[in-house]
């Protein structure tokens, strides 16, 4: 699956954020617990998927999870979510609801996971749109999934578990 580039430039990212705004639906910000249990829910049933060796819905559940834990932040910050993933990366850039310092949190703990190190804000969201991408991969790609190991899946999960970890931090 090919990367959609996210916003570099101050004014590419004003740009997309103003895009986005239309996607974005307004709640009540008390309501981002409510996405914070979906995104419990959806953990756990990636990891029983994954046990069970189902590990394509291990993948799209354990991406749900982080989907569902950025979309809390954004309610509980801004009072808005959104259904558009990338438009969900693009409020966290634009909001700098990650910032640099729990960039550098989420590379300390997976740093035996990957081997490039998250310096900053930008990256780490490039990092999670790569689950997005992986997601997608299991969704549009089946036939794909015949190369697709335990190990890279078990990595997957971890990763995304120890971000859920740090991200229901900011909360």
């Amino acid at each position: 699956m090919e990367k959609t580039p996210l916003p570099k430039t101050a004014n590419a990212l004003e740009n997309a954020y103003t895009n986005c705004e239309k996607k974005f639906r307004k709640i009540d910000s008390s309501q981002f617990k409510d996405y914070v249990i979906r995104s419990q829910k959806d953990i756990f049933s990636a990891e029983n998927d994954f046990k069970n060796e189902d590990y394509y819905w291990a993948r799209i559940k354990a991406y749900q999870a982080l989907f569902h834990m950025l979309n809390a932040l954004l309610v509980k910050n801004f009072g808005y979510y959104s259904k558009d993933h990338g438009c969900i990366l693009t409020a966290l850039l634009k909001n700098r609801i990650i910032n640099d310092e729990t960039a550098s949190q989420l590379h300390l703990l997976v740093e035996n996971v990957v081997k490039t190190k998250i310096k900053t804000s930008e990256e780490a969201i490039q990092d999670i749109d790569d689950f997005r991408i992986q997601r997608n991969f299991a969704l549009y790609k089946p036939k794909a999934w015949e190369e697709i190991t335990r190990k890279d899946i078990g990595q997957e999960l971890n990763k995304i578990k120890n971000n859920l970890k740090i991200l229901s931090g900011l909360l």
